[in-house]
């Protein structure tokens, strides 16, 4: 009995290791993440897009900031989106339409 309790939590202790050894995290993808999109982010020719605050974390993107209008910010999360490795994008971007 005291084997057969032993042996259980043995697997269990195996399963839940596995389970988050398989999560683990890369910090420097972040890094990479939130350079490739500030460095696409500067290639857009047709918007300012370049100061924009672009942060990465567990590789979601928040975008925070202001464009002049609802295209620019489709674009600047469309181009955060199409990064390599990017899960999801959290957009709290304002549309401020420039001052005549």
């Amino acid at each position: 009995m005291r084997r057969r309790r032993w042996h259980s939590g043995l697997a269990i202790v195996l399963l839940v290791g596995s389970v988050y050894g398989c999560a683990v995290h890369d910090p420097w993808q972040d890094s990479r993440i939130e350079s490739e999109v500030k460095a696409r982010l500067v290639d857009q020719k047709n918007a300012n897009l370049t100061q924009l605050g672009v942060v990465s974390r567990k590789t979601v993107v928040y975008l925070s900031g202001t464009v002049a209008s609802p295209d620019e910010k489709e674009l600047a999360e469309s181009v955060a989106r199409s990064v390599g490795q990017v899960s999801r994008v959290v957009s709290t971007l304002e549309i401020r339409p420039p001052d005549s």
